[in-house]
């Protein structure tokens, strides 16, 4: 372990891509093993809302968005070089690049995966010509959800992580710090802005700020939107049915972009049958991001 950090300028420093179904986030952090990480830069761009799903048009919009997020953080590492006392925090060592579904398809063992190549491909291009040439992994965004889960809630039993993308949506049972069971779902948070533009006629824009607003049990956009959240609420309990015979469940944690994370939770606990997937009783957590 020694040889990997030097005294002066002690520690490394990392690109983390994040590509998902609907953004492409980046951040370079340099971590330490005398000090907490340091966060540098973090940036996350978000896709257009396209009116069909296209897997062609939606890939080409993420090899965009990757290179607009990697732009930035290689922007942020040239600043830190030009400074003598930082310098070698703006030397990248490599990237880590995680994907979540549809992207990759995560193995129940081993923390692998099976990558969709063309967006693999163009990623690890788009990370030499902005970073240079540095040693790249590919990872599936489910795993570090798993990881992340446990360390979270250590003691919360045999859990479905519910990973609400854009376009798709990733379960995964996590029992005994093992991930035994996985499915998806072809259905995501843009489900729900599609039904806001449909029954009122906003822009893509109106309807990601709508749902961002509180709303008022009166609002008669409120209706729609509680609809479209149940019918995503009977999607996750019917393939959470398909995991519920590899462990006794206990809960589900929703992982997902707000608002869509607490609209998803309020929607799975008003679903009266999912109760009778958890025989003991569970919980319905949502993992909420919070920014300074």
């Amino acid at each position: 372990m020694t040889a990997l950090f030097t005294k002066k300028g002690s520690g490394k420093t990392l690109a983390i891509v994040d590509i998902e179904s609907g953004s492409v986030g980046a951040a370079l952090v340099h971590l330490s093993p005398q000090e907490a990480p340091m966060l540098f830069a973090e940036t996350r761009v978000t896709l257009p809302l396209m009116h069909t799903r296209d897997a062609d048009a939606l890939a080409r919009e993420v090899e965009r968005a990757t290179e607009e997020a990697l732009l930035q953080v290689s922007t942020v590492a040239t600043q830190l070089r030009r400074h003598d006392t930082v310098s070698y925090q703006g030397d990248i060592s490599r990237a880590a690049v995680f994907l979540a579904a549809p992207w990759a398809r995560m193995h129940l063992s081993g923390g692998t995966a099976d990558f969709i190549e063309p967006v693999r491909r163009s990623t690890h291009f788009t990370i030499r010509a902005t970073l240079g040439e540095i040693p790249t992994s590919f990872h599936p965004l489910g795993t570090a959800a798993a990881h992340g889960s446990v360390l979270l809630f250590p003691d919360s039993g045999a859990t479905i992580i519910c990973i609400v993308g854009a376009e798709v949506s990733e379960l995964i049972l996590v029992s005994e710090y093992k991930v035994v069971g996985r499915a998806t779902i072809p259905l995501g948070s843009h489900a729900l802005l599609r039904t806001l533009i449909s029954h009122s006629g906003m822009s893509p824009a109106e309807a990601r700020s709508f749902v961002s607003l509180p709303r008022s049990q009166h609002d008669e956009l409120h209706e729609p939107l509680r609809i479209a959240g149940d019918d995503f609420a009977l999607q996750i309990e019917d393939a959470a049915r398909d995991l519920m015979g590899l462990a006794t469940l206990s809960g589900v944690l929703v992982v997902a972009h707000e608002p869509a994370a607490e609209l998803i939770a309020r929607a799975l606990t008003r679903n009266q049958t999912l109760a009778e997937i958890f025989p003991d009783g569970g919980v319905v957590r949502a993992a909420r991001s919070s920014r300074s």
